[in-house]
């Protein structure tokens, strides 16, 4: 059973997104935000992301069953250090952090006696930050991490309980794992956007009107690295040796690249990218990180009011849910195309079906 009382200590788009998604469960759990601004405070209120709130971390904390520290990575310790007096026997800490080994060696070392910490990483966010931008489906069917510290599995229990109520599914992992995999699949990959926005921010300089003709594959690439500044500093300072040892490896394989270029070898470049383009194919497509396969389709959508409406009420008289949906690309005053995530095989066929004899052209995602 998840706790009855959970303290949210940040309430950006992370501990918003917490609140929000502990609101909308049946047996809602009493939800307190702490926060130093007063006006985040208000915001969560009326957002409903709390029940209640207050700038004081050690009257948050002090009747919670779980505590949840949504903050930059490094300010956990600091954070923990000061509540710790104020934490009830039997209260189990976690937080979101994007690494988790440094916290997992110094967080149980400031808890009291009865207390005890079990780490956790939502593999879910935006580049959007604040409580306005809290959203009660972030965590929905996203892989949420949790690193345990103790060998008693109570407290594991509740922290994997929490995690359900999110909507999330919890997988249990080493901290050292989860860091080396993190820096490889999260960490270098915000490194690389931020770098070749820079390269290219650069080169623009000296060529008026580069920027204006990036288009879609340069913004995809890149989107990330419209990340918090701070946050990612921390998660890089945090976990700064698997980190480099990934960007050593990606570096390799850039010198690579730019030796069959320099040298005009047309073969090997091709099957660098070849190889490349096999390795990518490999990847989970039809899965959300580890979950259950997700059946996906795409459909043609005109520009006009109530079309996704439309589309979805299709699915709905079928008994269909929908996963997951995303706008992929729209003209305006001709239309758009829609990709639809469903949960089996027989949907997806269901789907298809459907929606072409009611006028909406679908097909199966490749």
């Amino acid at each position: 059973m998840a706790p009855a009382a959970v303290a949210v200590v940040g309430l950006g788009l992370l501990g918003g997104s917490i609140g929000l998604a502990l609101g909308r469960r049946p047996g809602a759990r009493r939800v307190v935000g702490v926060a130093r601004d007063r006006r985040t405070i208000e915001k969560a209120l009326a957002f409903g992301a709390i029940d209640e709130g207050t700038t004081s971390l050690e009257e948050g904390v002090r009747e919670a069953d779980l505590v949840v520290f949504a903050t930059p990575v490094r300010a956990v310790p600091d954070l923990v250090r000061q509540a710790a007096p104020a934490l009830r026997p039997g209260a189990v800490v976690t937080d979101v952090g994007s690494t988790k080994l440094e916290l997992c060696r110094t967080v149980p070392l400031l808890l009291p006696p009865g207390v005890a910490y079990v780490g956790g990483h939502p593999m879910a966010g935006s580049e959007r930050t604040g409580i306005e931008a809290a959203d009660p489906y972030l965590f929905e069917n996203a892989v949420y991490v949790l690193t345990p510290t103790t060998p008693d599995p109570e407290p594991l229990r509740r922290v994997q309980a929490f995690v359900r109520a999110l909507g999330a599914q919890p997988l249990v992992m080493d901290a050292a794992r989860h860091d080396r995999i993190v820096a490889a699949v999260s960490h270098l990959p915000h490194i690389v956007a931020a770098a070749l926005v820079s390269a290219v921010a650069e080169a623009a300089e000296h060529e008026p009107g580069m920027l204006a003709l990036a288009a879609g594959g340069f913004r995809d690439t890149t989107r990330i690295a419209s990340g918090d500044p701070a946050m990612w500093r921390d998660i890089c300072l945090t976990n700064q040796r698997p980190l480099l040892d990934m960007m050593e490896q990606f570096e390799r394989a850039l010198k690579r690249f730019r030796r069959a270029i320099a040298e005009a070898d047309g073969e090997g470049l091709k099957a660098r990218l070849e190889d490349a383009r096999a390795a990518r194919e490999q990847l989970p497509r039809h899965r959300k990180g580890i979950l259950s396969a997700v059946y996906e389709l795409v459909v043609q959508l005109a520009d006009e009011p109530g079309a996704i409406h439309a589309v979805t009420g299709c699915l709905a008289a079928q008994g269909i849910n929908i996963k997951d949906i995303e706008i992929l690309r729209v003209r305006e005053g001709e239309g758009g195309t829609l990709r639809l995530a469903l949960e089996s095989e027989a949907d997806l066929e269901t789907a298809i079906r459907e929606l072409n004899a009611a006028g909406f052209p679908a097909r199966r995602r490749s």
